[in-house]
């Protein structure tokens, strides 16, 4: 039982008789000073006075005498005993006995605590529970395992150290044994200041018997929609007889290929492959599974996800060269590697000066031009196709394709374009008087229609966007155009040379019919990318550019054709615990009603829990909503995001993504007992059977802490206390000379 003691003292009080002394000398005074008054006005209020004065004064002198009041406790501070649970994947097992690891481990830590708590015939014990990663379990136990990874050593010492000021009795190490962190030096378990006691289980008897577990999968991590495409799947067979497994790839529980495959009896590694054709466009997460046969002991390794992104059909682009130059090299290598795009290029030859023939009307034939979304024209005279070749092209466009043209002598030229039926197409205008070209460097720059442009499109962010454009690498020149023609858009100019009072059009778009006209009047857009690259950085503006610049043309990012609400993850897989950023974008326009509908998101797991992630957009772009969520499990994650408007779904979108989890947890299904016994053993602690865990309180040397607390409350240095005795003092003087005042007593 707690002991409490309490003094009171006055600190200021040294010499006791000189107090007195003074105690009585000011009494006296008092005494004869008021008698005097009372005999000359014979009033009974000078009593009173002089109690009033006399309390007041007393205050004072308490004040100066600095009184203490000192209370003492002698309270117990319980011994500690610190209860470690694994809640790692592999305690999700099974045991010998064909119930989990998990179960048992529970109830045994339930009996411990009780045990240790519940014992009063010896000193007081507390019990303070910890997961796998020395967190805190105060709350309660978890009802599942999902632990990634088991650091027995990490999460016994964390545990310690947040009882470091505690009275630690010891550690109970509750786990399979079944460490993944590659250490197996165990003298680190000898700086542990208390014994740790540790509780596990029987090794299998069954732990050979037949396993089948997915360990790889190789697939692409992009494929065009419709196109088959081949996954190696890595399975392993670990003991028991000879079995047919079937290997399957599933998107969510829909299974879309698969074979059987014969595995020999003993270990087997055997890599599979499944043909699999996507049939349709998206960001997905698919899964690899292996059959489990009856009788299976683990059958949470039979499955594998992976990502993969499956690309909408590809863009047909045919591009038309008059000779070989550096803008068809860069242009024909980066349309080749985006994989939205499907190229046909042809080039009349590698000199213009050598080779003058012409297509003879075989080149750009209705039939060729049905195959294709987009045609590119590069630099040639307006002779290297036939009129009616012009005219097919003319047509094509006017029904709802894409034509861009790119800048060159020739193509601009005298004898380039103007004279040919494309003229009526492009949205310019051609010159007629020199010059024709500027051969001085300049720095694009976007028109505010160029700024809001999806081709210009490099961030998402257009300041940002503005600022890279703004410190591109210079562009060699650029042919000269009269104007843009009524109704077209000026996307960006050369600030260098200014005609009119106007900047020279370098990018131009316009429409024609139901398609569209796009005329880029520089040829040297290849300097975004050699040049970023001779100073070590990505060529990202021109590999943006041009892919973009394709998409829109081919009707691909046009905004009467997107979906209102968009949503995506930064990347298509994660490890458990990084941040995953999901970005949903609104883009239902301004004049649109769900302009302003509100964007919610939220993420669903394999059991088909949801949990919302907030999401708010920035003051620059208000349609874009960003959030982060980190995941604290491995799988298949589902993103789903809902516009709402005026209480009502009214869209959504989503899209799925991968956390992969730790394959080492349940890479090997055993128990280790032994390396239990051994850390048992190097901190002066027992090993216990799970079966047995009852027996351990009984080994742990119960011990408390008596600790004196002294609480001290000095009045005369307190504040309220001090100045509540002075304001008492003066309240006291002041009503007593009020008092004498008024009955004129003075």
């Amino acid at each position: 039982m707690p002991m409490f003691f309490a003094t009171f003292e006055l600190e200021n009080v040294r010499h006791e008789w000189l107090w007195l002394v003074l105690l009585a000398a000011g009494a006296g005074l008092l005494w004869f000073t008021y008698s005097g008054i009372f005999r000359r006005s014979e009033q009974r209020l000078v009593w009173a006075l002089l109690l009033l004065r006399a309390v007041g004064v007393a205050a004072l002198v308490l004040a100066l005498a600095r009184p203490v009041w000192t209370h003492t406790a002698d309270l117990v501070d319980p011994g500690r005993v610190a209860i470690v649970l694994d809640d790692s994947l592999s305690m999700s097992l099974a045991d010998g006995s064909g119930q989990s690891r998990w179960s048992l481990a529970r109830a045994a830590v339930e009996r411990i605590n009780e045990e240790i708590e519940g014992d009063r015939s010896g000193a007081e014990v507390a019990v303070d529970r910890f997961d796998i990663i020395g967190k805190s379990l105060s709350a309660g136990l978890p009802d599942d395992p999902r632990g990634e990874r088991t650091d027995l050593a990490g999460a016994v010492h964390q545990a310690v150290a947040q009882l470091r000021s505690k009275p630690l009795l010891g550690v109970v190490l509750v786990s399979d044994g079944m460490d993944n962190t590659g250490v197996t030096d165990f003298q680190a378990w000898t700086e542990t200041p208390v014994p740790v006691y540790t509780v596990g289980f029987q090794p299998d008897a069954d732990a050979g018997r037949l396993d089948l577990a997915v360990r790889g999968v190789q697939a692409p991590e992009r494929v065009i929609v419709h196109n088959e495409i081949k996954v190696d799947v890595l399975v392993v067979k670990t003991s028991g007889p000879e079995v047919d497994a079937t290997v399957s790839i599933k998107r969510g529980r829909e299974e879309l290929a698969g074979r059987k495959v014969p595995l020999a009896a003993g270990n087997v590694e055997q890599l599979v492959s499944i043909q699999l054709k996507p049939a349709e466009a998206g960001a997905f997460v698919y899964t690899a599974v292996v059959a489990a046969e009856p009788g299976e002991r683990l059958t949470t390794n039979n499955l594998r996800h992976f990502p993969l992104q499956v690309d909408a059909d590809a863009i047909k682009v045919f591009y038309l060269e008059g000779f070989l130059r550096y803008e068809y090299k860069f242009l024909k290598n980066r349309l080749e590697d985006d994989p939205d795009v499907s190229l046909v290029s042809i080039v009349r030859g590698a000199n213009p000066n050598v080779s003058r023939a012409g297509s003879e009307g075989n080149l750009l034939t209705p039939e060729r031009l049905k195959e294709f979304e987009v045609v590119i024209l590069g630099d040639m005279e307006g002779d290297f196709l036939t009129s009616g070749e012009y005219q097919e092209l003319a047509e094509w466009v006017h029904e709802g394709h894409g034509l861009v043209v790119l800048g060159g002598y020739r193509s601009f030229g005298p004898d380039g374009l103007r004279g040919t039926p494309l003229a009526d197409v492009l949205p310019v205008v051609f010159k007629e008087a020199e010059p024709l070209q500027s051969d001085d460097p300049f720095v694009l720059k976007l028109t505010e229609t160029g700024r809001r442009h999806p081709i210009f499109e490099i961030t998402g962010d257009r300041v940002r966007d503005a600022s890279l454009w703004n410190s591109a690498p210079h562009l060699a020149g650029s042919c000269l155009v009269e104007r843009a023609k009524a109704g077209a858009l000026v996307l960006a100019v050369n600030p260098g040379f200014v005609a009119d009072g106007q900047p020279a059009p370098v990018v131009a778009l316009g429409r024609y019919g139901s398609g569209h006209a796009l005329v880029i009047a520089a040829d040297t857009t290849w300097h975004w990318s050699r040049l970023t690259r001779l100073t070590g950085q990505a060529d990202t503006l021109f590999a943006r550019f041009w892919s973009q610049a394709v998409r829109w043309m081919a009707g691909r990012q046009l905004k009467d054709e997107r979906p209102p609400l968009v949503v995506s993850t930064n990347r298509p897989d994660y490890e458990v615990g990084k941040p995953v950023e999901i970005r949903a974008v609104r883009q239902a326009g301004a004049d649109s009603p769900l302009a302003t509908a509100e964007v919610s998101v939220q993420i669903v797991n394999e059991a088909g829990h949801s949990v919302a992630v907030p999401v708010r957009a920035g003051s620059s772009e208000p349609d874009v909503f960003t959030g982060t969520w980190h995941p604290p499990a491995g799988g298949r994650y589902q993103l789903e995001a809902l516009l709402s408007a005026a209480g009502a779904a009214a869209a959504n979108q989503s899209t799925e993504f991968l956390v992969h989890g730790s394959d080492l947890e349940l890479a090997d299904v055993g128990t280790d007992p032994e390396r239990l016994r051994s850390i048992a053993k190097l901190t002066g602690g027992l090993y216990f059977d799970i079966r047995e865990a009852d027996r351990l309180a009984d080994k742990i040397e119960r011990r408390e802490r008596h600790v004196t607390r002294v609480d001290r409350i000095e009045f005369w240095n307190s504040p309220g206390q001090q100045t509540g005795l002075f304001v008492f003092f003066l309240a006291a003087v002041t009503g007593e000379w009020v008092l004498r005042r008024r009955n004129h007593l003075m």
